[in-house]
Protein backbone atom coordinates (compact mmCIF):
# COMPACT_ATOMS: atom_id res chain seq x y z
CA UNK A 1 0.00 0.00 0.00
CA UNK A 2 1.00 3.62 -0.42
CA UNK A 3 2.95 5.59 -2.99
CA UNK A 4 3.34 4.16 -6.51
CA UNK A 5 5.36 5.05 -9.59
CA UNK A 6 3.10 7.43 -11.54
CA UNK A 7 3.48 10.91 -13.02
CA UNK A 8 1.31 12.33 -10.24
CA UNK A 9 0.65 11.16 -6.69
CA UNK A 10 -2.57 12.34 -5.15
CA UNK A 11 -3.49 13.03 -1.53
CA UNK A 12 -7.21 13.23 -0.73
CA UNK A 13 -8.86 14.83 2.30
CA UNK A 14 -12.51 13.88 2.78
CA UNK A 15 -14.89 14.89 5.54
CA UNK A 16 -16.45 17.98 7.04
CA UNK A 17 -15.49 21.52 8.05
CA UNK A 18 -12.10 21.07 9.75
CA UNK A 19 -10.77 19.43 6.61
CA UNK A 20 -11.83 22.45 4.57
CA UNK A 21 -10.62 25.39 6.65
CA UNK A 22 -14.03 26.67 7.73
CA UNK A 23 -14.11 30.00 9.60
CA UNK A 24 -10.45 30.82 9.00
CA UNK A 25 -10.42 34.53 8.01
CA UNK A 26 -7.39 34.30 5.72
CA UNK A 27 -5.17 32.01 3.68
CA UNK A 28 -1.49 32.20 4.66
CA UNK A 29 0.15 29.31 2.79
CA UNK A 30 0.04 31.14 -0.53
CA UNK A 31 3.48 30.43 -2.01
CA UNK A 32 3.29 27.33 -4.17
CA UNK A 33 5.96 24.64 -4.25
CA UNK A 34 7.07 23.49 -7.68
CA UNK A 35 5.23 20.38 -8.88
CA UNK A 36 2.44 20.62 -6.27
CA UNK A 37 -1.00 21.15 -7.81
CA UNK A 38 -4.74 21.35 -7.22
CA UNK A 39 -7.55 21.06 -9.75
CA UNK A 40 -9.21 24.42 -10.34
CA UNK A 41 -9.21 27.59 -8.29
CA UNK A 42 -9.65 26.07 -4.81
CA UNK A 43 -8.40 22.81 -3.30
CA UNK A 44 -11.93 22.37 -1.89
CA UNK A 45 -13.76 20.70 -4.78
CA UNK A 46 -17.20 22.00 -3.83
CA UNK A 47 -15.99 25.61 -3.95
CA UNK A 48 -13.68 25.44 -6.96
CA UNK A 49 -14.09 26.62 -10.53
CA UNK A 50 -12.18 25.50 -13.61
CA UNK A 51 -11.77 22.11 -11.97
CA UNK A 52 -10.35 20.29 -15.01
CA UNK A 53 -7.22 22.48 -15.03
CA UNK A 54 -4.14 21.97 -12.86
CA UNK A 55 -3.08 25.04 -10.89
CA UNK A 56 -0.28 25.56 -8.34
CA UNK A 57 -1.33 24.35 -4.89
CA UNK A 58 -2.00 27.26 -2.54
CA UNK A 59 -4.45 28.03 0.23
CA UNK A 60 -7.15 30.48 -0.87
CA UNK A 61 -9.77 32.57 0.90
CA UNK A 62 -13.26 31.33 0.06
CA UNK A 63 -16.78 32.14 1.16
CA UNK A 64 -16.82 30.01 4.34
CA UNK A 65 -13.18 30.08 5.33
CA UNK A 66 -9.54 30.28 4.34
CA UNK A 67 -6.44 28.24 5.17
CA UNK A 68 -6.96 24.60 4.17
CA UNK A 69 -4.88 22.03 6.12
CA UNK A 70 -4.20 19.85 3.10
CA UNK A 71 -1.94 22.56 1.65
CA UNK A 72 0.68 22.54 4.41
CA UNK A 73 0.25 18.78 4.71
CA UNK A 74 1.05 18.05 1.07
CA UNK A 75 3.80 20.66 0.93
CA UNK A 76 5.65 19.16 3.90
CA UNK A 77 4.99 15.57 2.78
CA UNK A 78 6.10 16.20 -0.81
CA UNK A 79 9.28 17.96 0.34
CA UNK A 80 10.34 14.89 2.35
CA UNK A 81 9.29 12.55 -0.47
CA UNK A 82 11.40 14.40 -3.02
CA UNK A 83 14.39 14.50 -0.70
CA UNK A 84 14.37 10.76 -0.02
CA UNK A 85 12.52 8.98 -2.86
CA UNK A 86 12.01 10.91 -6.12
CA UNK A 87 13.22 14.47 -6.63
CA UNK A 88 10.93 14.99 -9.65
CA UNK A 89 7.67 13.61 -8.25
CA UNK A 90 4.54 15.67 -8.89
CA UNK A 91 1.63 15.83 -6.42
CA UNK A 92 -2.05 16.71 -6.64
CA UNK A 93 -4.10 17.63 -3.57
CA UNK A 94 -7.88 17.61 -3.27
CA UNK A 95 -10.33 18.18 -0.44
CA UNK A 96 -13.83 16.75 -0.88
CA UNK A 97 -16.92 16.66 1.31
CA UNK A 98 -18.78 19.48 3.05
CA UNK A 99 -18.98 21.07 6.48
CA UNK A 100 -21.59 20.04 9.02
CA UNK A 101 -22.29 16.58 7.60
CA UNK A 102 -22.63 13.13 9.13
CA UNK A 103 -20.81 10.08 7.85
CA UNK A 104 -24.13 9.00 6.33
CA UNK A 105 -24.34 12.15 4.19
CA UNK A 106 -20.78 11.49 3.01
CA UNK A 107 -21.42 7.82 2.19
CA UNK A 108 -21.78 6.35 -1.27
CA UNK A 109 -25.11 4.76 -0.38
CA UNK A 110 -26.71 8.03 0.77
CA UNK A 111 -29.98 9.09 -0.90
CA UNK A 112 -30.44 12.01 1.53
CA UNK A 113 -28.62 14.76 -0.40
CA UNK A 114 -25.29 12.98 -0.25
CA UNK A 115 -21.86 14.35 -1.16
CA UNK A 116 -19.92 11.25 -2.24
CA UNK A 117 -20.61 11.52 -5.97
CA UNK A 118 -20.73 15.32 -6.13
CA UNK A 119 -17.42 15.91 -4.36
CA UNK A 120 -15.26 12.79 -4.03
CA UNK A 121 -16.04 11.05 -7.34
CA UNK A 122 -16.12 14.43 -9.07
CA UNK A 123 -12.62 15.12 -7.72
CA UNK A 124 -11.28 11.90 -9.24
CA UNK A 125 -12.90 12.67 -12.60
CA UNK A 126 -11.56 16.23 -12.49
CA UNK A 127 -8.08 14.89 -11.86
CA UNK A 128 -8.20 12.53 -14.82
CA UNK A 129 -9.39 15.34 -17.09
CA UNK A 130 -6.69 17.72 -15.82
CA UNK A 131 -3.64 15.47 -16.26
CA UNK A 132 -4.15 15.03 -20.02
CA UNK A 133 -3.34 11.35 -20.33
CA UNK A 134 -0.56 11.26 -17.74
CA UNK A 135 -0.65 8.65 -14.98
CA UNK A 136 -1.88 9.24 -11.44
CA UNK A 137 -2.19 7.17 -8.29
CA UNK A 138 -3.65 8.03 -4.90
CA UNK A 139 -1.48 7.04 -1.95
CA UNK A 140 -3.39 8.66 0.90
CA UNK A 141 -6.98 9.26 1.98
CA UNK A 142 -7.30 11.45 5.08
CA UNK A 143 -10.74 11.24 6.66
CA UNK A 144 -11.63 14.21 8.89
CA UNK A 145 -15.16 13.73 10.24
CA UNK A 146 -17.17 12.59 13.23
CA UNK A 147 -18.41 15.72 14.95
CA UNK A 148 -21.90 15.47 13.45
CA UNK A 149 -22.26 11.86 14.63
CA UNK A 150 -21.26 12.65 18.20
CA UNK A 151 -24.53 14.07 19.53
CA UNK A 152 -28.12 13.49 18.44
CA UNK A 153 -29.05 17.11 17.64
CA UNK A 154 -26.24 17.39 15.12
CA UNK A 155 -27.21 14.09 13.48
CA UNK A 156 -30.92 14.95 13.19
CA UNK A 157 -32.29 14.35 9.67
CA UNK A 158 -28.81 13.40 8.45
CA UNK A 159 -29.28 9.67 7.94
CA UNK A 160 -28.66 7.62 4.80
CA UNK A 161 -32.24 8.14 3.59
CA UNK A 162 -34.59 11.16 3.79
CA UNK A 163 -36.33 11.54 7.13
CA UNK A 164 -33.78 9.49 9.08
CA UNK A 165 -31.15 10.55 11.60
CA UNK A 166 -27.44 9.95 11.57
CA UNK A 167 -26.12 7.42 14.06
CA UNK A 168 -24.54 8.26 17.39
CA UNK A 169 -23.88 4.58 18.14
CA UNK A 170 -20.24 3.48 18.25
CA UNK A 171 -20.74 0.14 16.51
CA UNK A 172 -22.93 1.58 13.76
CA UNK A 173 -20.43 4.39 13.17
CA UNK A 174 -17.61 1.86 12.81
CA UNK A 175 -19.65 -0.16 10.33
CA UNK A 176 -20.35 2.93 8.23
CA UNK A 177 -16.69 3.92 8.39
CA UNK A 178 -15.57 0.50 7.16
CA UNK A 179 -17.99 0.66 4.23
CA UNK A 180 -16.87 4.20 3.37
CA UNK A 181 -13.19 3.25 3.50
CA UNK A 182 -13.72 0.24 1.27
CA UNK A 183 -15.82 2.23 -1.21
CA UNK A 184 -13.29 5.04 -1.49
CA UNK A 185 -10.38 2.65 -1.97
CA UNK A 186 -12.29 0.58 -4.54
CA UNK A 187 -13.35 3.64 -6.54
CA UNK A 188 -9.80 4.97 -6.59
CA UNK A 189 -8.49 1.64 -7.84
CA UNK A 190 -11.17 1.52 -10.54
CA UNK A 191 -10.77 5.13 -11.68
CA UNK A 192 -6.97 5.28 -11.68
CA UNK A 193 -6.19 1.68 -12.55
CA UNK A 194 -3.73 1.37 -9.70
CA UNK A 195 -3.07 -1.96 -8.02
CA UNK A 196 -2.40 -0.87 -4.44
CA UNK A 197 -5.01 0.56 -2.12
CA UNK A 198 -4.34 3.99 -0.63
CA UNK A 199 -3.81 4.06 3.10
CA UNK A 200 -6.72 5.46 5.10
CA UNK A 201 -5.67 8.02 7.72
CA UNK A 202 -8.26 9.16 10.27
CA UNK A 203 -8.19 11.99 12.77
CA UNK A 204 -9.87 12.03 16.17
CA UNK A 205 -12.64 14.44 17.08
CA UNK A 206 -13.05 16.04 20.51
CA UNK A 207 -16.24 14.18 21.42
CA UNK A 208 -15.50 10.97 23.29
CA UNK A 209 -18.26 8.62 22.11
CA UNK A 210 -16.97 8.74 18.52
CA UNK A 211 -13.30 8.97 19.50
CA UNK A 212 -13.23 5.45 20.87
CA UNK A 213 -14.86 4.17 17.68
CA UNK A 214 -12.11 5.86 15.66
CA UNK A 215 -9.32 4.49 17.86
CA UNK A 216 -10.79 0.98 17.77
CA UNK A 217 -11.30 1.17 14.00
CA UNK A 218 -7.63 1.97 13.45
CA UNK A 219 -6.58 -0.91 15.69
CA UNK A 220 -8.79 -3.37 13.78
CA UNK A 221 -7.74 -2.46 10.21
CA UNK A 222 -4.16 -2.80 8.97
CA UNK A 223 -4.70 -0.21 6.21
CA UNK A 224 -5.88 2.47 8.67
CA UNK A 225 -3.52 4.91 10.40
CA UNK A 226 -4.58 6.97 13.41
CA UNK A 227 -3.52 10.61 13.27
CA UNK A 228 -2.64 12.81 16.22
CA UNK A 229 -5.52 14.61 17.95
CA UNK A 230 -6.03 18.27 17.11
CA UNK A 231 -7.01 19.61 20.55
CA UNK A 232 -3.63 21.29 21.04
CA UNK A 233 -4.12 23.41 17.92
CA UNK A 234 -5.47 26.94 18.50
CA UNK A 235 -9.11 27.42 17.62
CA UNK A 236 -12.01 29.83 17.83
CA UNK A 237 -14.16 29.31 20.96
CA UNK A 238 -13.43 25.57 21.09
CA UNK A 239 -14.76 25.10 17.58
CA UNK A 240 -13.11 25.49 14.19
CA UNK A 241 -9.34 25.74 14.15
CA UNK A 242 -7.72 29.13 13.69
CA UNK A 243 -5.73 30.04 10.59
CA UNK A 244 -2.52 28.95 12.32
CA UNK A 245 -4.34 25.94 13.76
CA UNK A 246 -5.24 24.64 10.30
CA UNK A 247 -1.73 25.07 8.91
CA UNK A 248 -0.23 23.60 12.07
CA UNK A 249 -2.48 20.56 11.98
CA UNK A 250 -1.72 20.05 8.29
CA UNK A 251 1.95 19.74 9.22
CA UNK A 252 1.11 17.37 12.08
CA UNK A 253 -0.78 15.18 9.60
CA UNK A 254 2.17 15.28 7.21
CA UNK A 255 4.42 13.88 9.93
CA UNK A 256 2.33 10.69 9.93
CA UNK A 257 2.41 10.49 6.13
CA UNK A 258 6.18 10.91 6.10
CA UNK A 259 6.69 8.21 8.70
CA UNK A 260 4.50 5.67 6.88
CA UNK A 261 5.22 6.42 3.23
CA UNK A 262 8.69 7.96 3.19
CA UNK A 263 10.48 6.51 6.22
CA UNK A 264 8.52 3.20 6.09
CA UNK A 265 8.03 3.19 9.86
CA UNK A 266 5.04 3.22 12.18
CA UNK A 267 3.13 6.49 12.64
CA UNK A 268 2.67 6.10 16.37
CA UNK A 269 0.37 8.02 18.66
CA UNK A 270 0.73 8.64 22.39
CA UNK A 271 -1.64 6.24 24.15
CA UNK A 272 -2.15 4.44 27.47
CA UNK A 273 -1.15 0.78 27.65
CA UNK A 274 -1.89 -0.20 31.26
CA UNK A 275 -3.73 1.07 34.34
CA UNK A 276 -2.79 0.09 37.89
CA UNK A 277 -4.83 1.00 40.98
CA UNK A 278 -3.31 1.01 44.45
CA UNK A 279 -5.26 2.64 47.26
CA UNK A 280 -5.89 6.25 46.25
CA UNK A 281 -3.48 6.19 43.30
CA UNK A 282 -3.86 5.28 39.63
CA UNK A 283 -0.66 4.73 37.67
CA UNK A 284 -1.00 4.83 33.90
CA UNK A 285 1.69 3.38 31.65
CA UNK A 286 1.96 5.01 28.22
CA UNK A 287 3.37 4.09 24.87
CA UNK A 288 5.47 7.22 24.27
CA UNK A 289 6.80 7.65 20.70
CA UNK A 290 9.53 10.07 21.85
CA UNK A 291 10.13 10.08 25.65
CA UNK A 292 9.82 11.71 28.08
CA UNK A 293 6.23 12.69 28.75
CA UNK A 294 5.55 16.39 29.28
CA UNK A 295 2.67 18.24 30.95
CA UNK A 296 2.53 21.24 28.61
CA UNK A 297 0.52 24.27 29.77
CA UNK A 298 1.90 26.82 27.33
CA UNK A 299 1.12 25.29 23.94
CA UNK A 300 -2.44 24.68 25.09
CA UNK A 301 -4.05 26.27 28.16
CA UNK A 302 -3.95 24.56 31.53
CA UNK A 303 -6.89 22.17 31.90
CA UNK A 304 -8.35 20.98 35.17
CA UNK A 305 -6.07 18.17 36.39
CA UNK A 306 -4.27 18.40 33.03
CA UNK A 307 -7.36 16.88 31.39
CA UNK A 308 -7.78 13.80 33.61
CA UNK A 309 -11.03 12.81 35.34
CA UNK A 310 -11.78 9.91 37.67
CA UNK A 311 -15.21 8.48 38.48
CA UNK A 312 -16.32 5.82 40.96
CA UNK A 313 -19.85 4.44 40.82
CA UNK A 314 -20.68 7.19 38.30
CA UNK A 315 -19.70 9.93 40.77
CA UNK A 316 -16.84 12.37 40.41
CA UNK A 317 -13.77 11.61 42.47
CA UNK A 318 -11.66 14.58 43.54
CA UNK A 319 -8.12 14.43 42.17
CA UNK A 320 -5.43 15.69 44.54
CA UNK A 321 -2.54 15.65 42.08
CA UNK A 322 -1.38 14.53 38.64
CA UNK A 323 2.35 13.85 38.35
CA UNK A 324 4.77 12.29 35.89
CA UNK A 325 6.82 9.27 36.91
CA UNK A 326 9.92 8.70 34.82
CA UNK A 327 9.61 8.91 31.05
CA UNK A 328 6.35 7.08 30.46
CA UNK A 329 4.03 7.06 33.47
CA UNK A 330 1.32 9.33 34.88
CA UNK A 331 0.33 9.02 38.53
CA UNK A 332 -3.10 10.30 39.58
CA UNK A 333 -3.69 10.69 43.32
CA UNK A 334 -7.29 10.96 44.52
CA UNK A 335 -8.81 11.89 47.88
CA UNK A 336 -10.61 8.57 48.33
CA UNK A 337 -9.84 4.88 48.14
CA UNK A 338 -10.38 3.46 44.66
CA UNK A 339 -11.18 -0.14 45.47
CA UNK A 340 -13.71 -1.59 43.04
CA UNK A 341 -14.75 -0.31 39.64
CA UNK A 342 -13.31 3.04 38.57
CA UNK A 343 -13.54 5.03 35.33
CA UNK A 344 -10.65 7.12 34.01
CA UNK A 345 -11.20 9.78 31.36
CA UNK A 346 -8.70 11.97 29.55
CA UNK A 347 -9.71 14.99 27.44
CA UNK A 348 -13.42 14.45 28.09
CA UNK A 349 -16.44 16.71 27.87
CA UNK A 350 -15.75 18.67 31.06
CA UNK A 351 -12.50 20.02 29.58
CA UNK A 352 -13.85 20.49 26.03
CA UNK A 353 -11.97 17.48 24.71
CA UNK A 354 -8.56 18.86 25.62
CA UNK A 355 -5.58 18.07 27.86
CA UNK A 356 -1.94 18.87 28.50
CA UNK A 357 -0.09 15.58 28.03
CA UNK A 358 2.37 15.13 25.16
CA UNK A 359 5.68 13.53 24.28
CA UNK A 360 9.00 15.23 23.44
CA UNK A 361 9.20 14.80 19.67
CA UNK A 362 11.39 17.63 18.35
CA UNK A 363 10.94 17.05 14.62
CA UNK A 364 11.06 20.39 12.81
CA UNK A 365 8.17 22.04 10.99
CA UNK A 366 8.26 23.54 7.52
CA UNK A 367 6.28 26.64 8.47
CA UNK A 368 6.27 29.06 11.40
CA UNK A 369 3.54 30.72 13.45
CA UNK A 370 1.94 33.54 11.51
CA UNK A 371 1.19 36.78 13.37
CA UNK A 372 -2.59 37.01 13.16
CA UNK A 373 -2.99 39.27 16.19
CA UNK A 374 -4.50 41.98 14.02
CA UNK A 375 -7.33 39.83 12.67
CA UNK A 376 -10.88 40.63 13.76
CA UNK A 377 -11.41 36.99 14.68
CA UNK A 378 -9.12 36.02 17.54
CA UNK A 379 -8.04 32.63 18.82
CA UNK A 380 -9.54 31.48 22.11
CA UNK A 381 -5.95 30.87 23.24
CA UNK A 382 -2.68 31.72 21.52
CA UNK A 383 0.25 29.47 22.44
CA UNK A 384 3.42 30.91 23.93
CA UNK A 385 6.95 29.65 24.27
CA UNK A 386 7.68 27.71 27.47
CA UNK A 387 8.95 30.85 29.19
CA UNK A 388 5.88 32.85 28.19
CA UNK A 389 7.38 34.56 25.14
CA UNK A 390 5.71 35.27 21.81
CA UNK A 391 5.06 32.31 19.52
CA UNK A 392 5.00 34.44 16.37
CA UNK A 393 7.75 33.45 13.96
CA UNK A 394 8.47 30.27 15.93
CA UNK A 395 8.23 26.76 14.47
CA UNK A 396 5.07 24.76 14.98
CA UNK A 397 5.67 22.08 17.61
CA UNK A 398 5.02 18.65 16.11
CA UNK A 399 4.93 16.63 19.32
CA UNK A 400 2.56 13.70 19.76
CA UNK A 401 -0.33 14.62 22.06
CA UNK A 402 -2.08 11.95 24.08
CA UNK A 403 -5.09 10.26 22.58
CA UNK A 404 -8.36 11.09 24.29
CA UNK A 405 -9.78 8.07 26.08
CA UNK A 406 -12.19 6.63 28.64
CA UNK A 407 -11.54 3.28 30.29
CA UNK A 408 -13.07 1.22 33.06
CA UNK A 409 -10.75 -0.30 35.65
CA UNK A 410 -12.02 -3.17 37.80
CA UNK A 411 -10.69 -4.95 40.87
CA UNK A 412 -8.13 -6.70 38.69
CA UNK A 413 -6.70 -3.31 37.67
CA UNK A 414 -7.27 -4.21 34.01
CA UNK A 415 -9.43 -2.20 31.62
CA UNK A 416 -12.88 -3.79 31.44
CA UNK A 417 -13.64 -4.36 27.76
CA UNK A 418 -17.33 -4.02 26.95
CA UNK A 419 -18.26 -2.16 30.15
CA UNK A 420 -20.59 0.82 29.93
CA UNK A 421 -20.91 3.78 32.26
CA UNK A 422 -22.63 7.15 32.17
CA UNK A 423 -21.11 10.52 33.02
CA UNK A 424 -23.08 13.75 32.73
CA UNK A 425 -25.82 11.81 30.91
CA UNK A 426 -23.36 10.71 28.22
CA UNK A 427 -23.01 6.96 27.88
CA UNK A 428 -19.47 5.70 27.39
CA UNK A 429 -18.77 2.19 26.11
CA UNK A 430 -15.37 0.77 27.01
CA UNK A 431 -13.36 -0.70 24.15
Amino acid sequence: MGAQSTDYIQVVVYGQSLGMGWQSPRAITNVALDNNYMTGSNVNTLYSSGTTTLNPLVAVKWKSGGEQPIVSCVNAYSKAYREKINADQKFIAITAGEGGRTIERLSKECTNEGYYESTFIKSLDNTLAAINGKTVSCSVIIYMQGEHNSVSWRAKDQGLTPGTNGTTDKTEYKDLLLTLKNNMQADILAKYGQSEKPLFFIYKIKDLPVVMAQIEFAEENSDVVLLNPHYAMPDYTNGHLSTNGYRWYGELMSKSLIKKLVNKSDAETLKPTNFDVNGKKITIDYHVPVPPLVLDTWTTPMQSNYGFEVYKNNSVVTISSVELLGDNQVEITCNTDLTGKVEVVYAGTTVNGSGNLRDSDDVGSMYTYYNDSGDSLQESYTPTTQNGGSIYGQSYGLQNWSNMFYYSIGDSDIAGIGDTFSVDNIEYTIT
